[in-house]
This record gives structure tokens, sequence and C-alpha cells, in this order.
């Protein structure tokens, strides 16, 4: 239409239309003013840029799932590579957007309109051709674990007491304690005074990690995981723990761990694959506590966001060269208690010293369980009484039903003067 002129009545009605059709919807008012504040062109490429790499992470993302179980060790690590190169890019490219262009971009993924495509609205004001997000989007099938895998070494073991700099004893050669260096290289921003970085409740989250690794999956959900935290079936997830949960693993995920094991491999305490000692003069394990990519998928006909495994946590790896990985029927987590921050690892640490027990192959010989070191382990030893007989409560409920299994013969509480001081296990 020519400036200079006035509108005609039909002219008027086609515009008042069209101002009323981008208005139908808040997409459209959005994407209507970023046109106006940016630029119809600058619009457009900030529109196939994000496609661009949106598209090669989702195809990297789906070349894993692919060839992942078939894959060759060097294919494999190529395809990782790829991967977080591909993440890498994209996040860059997010990071440098204009705030308010960031925002409209990353609210694409949350729609929940099934019969609406995300980027439907800009391919139609834009008039460009943008592949559709749920398109691009991966679809993981979830497989369910059969156990619960614990991480038993003295590693993971300590975990809540670990510092930046850790001189841990793994055993004796001799009159001679042999120790194992563990670095962590802690963020200044999760640091806690006067308190520790990680807990049993982390523990908890690894072996839940552990167990969907081992049993075959290496995208998980958090729904997924705290099904391999609890054993409960269709988890329904509240927010509260939802988010607990997601925060451990954001955590985990930024930590990087170094595991030094010269001085076991020169105590051969490492075995190798057919029980012969592996000579390695020094020897390293490091990498992210949880090296964990975030993407959006597709789980079982839903959308919503994943974390991929790039590569085996160190310190299941330190587990699984040591030989020190326990398995149980996963059926165990599901003790007739709520599930929370408290008995989730109430759960992992009463399994975890079950199994060692259990083990032959260890120096444990007592039975018992004090009470003082549960609440410990879990964060409580200057807890009030009501929360220690809590507590004790939950103990007690899960034994029984341990026994009610047949995971254990019984159990019994016991005594130090007047003061009920732990229980004893009956294997």
């Amino acid at each position: 239409m020519d400036n200079g002129k006035l509108m005609s009545e039909q002219e008027l009605m086609n515009e008042g239309a069209r101002i009323a059709d981008l208005f139908a919807d808040d997409n459209s008012i959005r994407i209507q003013a970023l046109i106006i504040k940016y630029g119809r062109e600058e619009m457009t490429q900030y529109t196939l840029d994000f496609s661009e790499h949106l598209t090669r992470l989702s195809e990297s993302n789906k070349d894993l799932a692919i060839d992942e179980g078939n894959a060759s060790e060097e294919e494999y690590n190529r395809l990782v590579g790829k991967i977080m190169d591909a993440t890498k890019s994209y996040y860059q490219f997010v990071g440098h957007l204009p705030e308010d262009v960031r925002r409209f971009f990353l609210s694409l993924f949350d729609s929940t309109n099934p019969d609406s495509e995300p980027l439907d609205d800009l391919s139609r004001l834009l008039d460009v051709a943008v592949p559709p997000i749920r398109q691009m989007l991966p679809s993981i099938q979830a497989i369910r674990p059969k156990k619960y895998i614990m991480q038993i070494d003295a590693i993971t073991g300590q975990l809540p007491a670990l510092t930046d700099n850790n001189q841990l004893k793994v055993g004796t050669r001799g009159n001679q304690p042999i120790k194992t260096t563990v670095t962590l290289d802690i963020p200044d921003h999760m640091r806690i005074e006067g308190g520790t970085v990680l807990s049993t409740y982390d523990k908890s989250i690894i072996n839940g990690v552990t167990s969907l690794l081992e049993s075959g999956n290496s995208v998980f959900s958090i729904p997924m995981l705290y099904h391999a935290m609890t054993g409960k079936q269709n988890p329904t997830v509240d927010e509260q723990l939802f988010e607990e949960i997601n925060g451990k693993l954001e955590k985990m995920r930024r930590l990087m761990i170094n595991i030094d094991l010269t001085e076991e491999n020169k105590a051969q305490f490492i075995p190798g694959a057919d029980g012969e000692m592996i000579e390695i003069s020094d020897m390293k394990i490091e990498g992210y506590l949880l090296p964990l990519n975030k993407v959006t998928a597709v789980v079982n006909g839903k959308k919503t966001e994943v974390f991929q495994l790039l590569s085996n946590p160190p310190l299941y790896t330190y587990s699984k060269l040591k030989r020190q990985l326990a398995s149980v029927p996963i059926s165990l987590l599901s003790a007739p208690i709520n599930n929370n921050a408290t008995t989730i690892p109430l759960k992992t640490y009463l399994l975890q010293r079950i199994e060692l027990m259990k083990n032959k192959n260890n120096s444990i010989k007592s039975n018992t369980i004090l009470y003082s070191s549960i609440y410990s382990e879990l964060g409580d030893a200057k807890a009030n009484k009501t929360r220690k007989m809590r507590i004790r409560t939950y103990t007690t409920t899960i034994l029984e039903y341990f026994k009610e299994l047949e995971y254990i013969s019984g159990y019994s509480e016991y005594k130090s003067g007047r003061s009920i001081a732990g229980v004893k296990i009956e294997l």
C-alpha cells in the first residue's frame, strides 16, 4: 500500500483483520513485538540459526541413541564428542541472544498444546521454513531397573565427608595404611560454610543413576531416576522432591572429581579383568561427578527434560574397577513409608551396611548398626529427641519390610545402659 494515500474502507477492514489475527494468541503478539523491535531480517536470521543449532543437537542425540548398543568404543567416543560440540555451540548461541529473544525461544519448549507446533507462528509471520521442534526431540524408551545397584567402595562410603583435598584410607598392606587421594573442584557458589558439599542423599542419587546405567539406560528423566531410587512403580514426583533431585543433579554435573589410584595400584589393590593385577605406575580417574548433558526429549510419548550420561561417572568407574558394586532386588526400596530426603538415604545406608555384613571378603565382623551412626549419616547427629525417635521408627519399619521379603532373618534393638543404642541384624 502507498503510505501517501489514505486507506480505503476495504483496506482498513483487511488491516483490522490482520491485527486481530496477530492478537489472537500471546505467541503471535510476542513475535510481532520482536519483529518491530529487531526488524524482520534480524529475527529471521535468529530463527534460522536457532533452528540450525537445535537440529544439529537433536541429530547428534539421535545418532547416539541409534548406535549406542552396537558402536565400538572409538565410534561411541566420536558420537559423544559430536554431542558435546553441538551442546556447547547451542548454549553459546543461546547465551549471546538478546534476553527477550532468548526467553521467547526457550519458551517454545513449554508448549503443551499437542495440536500446535511451537514454531508454526514464527514460520507464518516471518515467512521462513523451519523444521518442527517436536520432530527434533529424541525419543527415549525407559527401561525399568530390576536391581538396585550400590557403590560400596571406600570413597563413595565417605562421600559426605569429602572436601577439596582428601586422603582416604582404603586398606592396609602389612602394617602400612594404604591411602587414595581424592580431589574435588568445588565452585565457590556451592561451598557451604560449616557444612559439607555432598550428602548421603547424593549417594542415593548416584546409586540410582548407577542402577539405570547398569540396566541399559544412558538417558533418564527425574521420574525414571526416582523409580530407581525408591522402587515406586509409575511414580508421580511431587514438586518439592522433583526440585530437590534436580538441584542435586545440577550440582553433581558441575563438580569435578579426581581419584589418584597410584598407591592402591602399588599395593596391588586393583584387580584386573581376569583376576590379574593391573601394572600401571600412575593411575587416575577424573571427570564430573555425574557427567550429564541436559536435553529435551520424548519419554513414553511425553515431552520432558532428560539427563544424558556422556561417559561413565568416575565413582562408578572406580567401584567397577574395585569390583565393589552390590546388587539387591529393587523391591527392597518399596518399604511402606513416605519417600523423602530422610527415608531415601536411610534405605540406602541400611542396605549398604547389610551388604557389607554379608560380604565375606571384607573385615567387618559386627552385625550391629549404631543409631548414632545413622543420625550422623543423615546429618542429624545434633537433632532433638523427637527427630531421633522418628528416625528410629523409620529404621525399624524398613528393617521389618526387609524381614518380610526375607532379605534378613530378623533384627532387634539393643540398649547401652538405659538408652536404645542400635539394632542387631540377623542375616
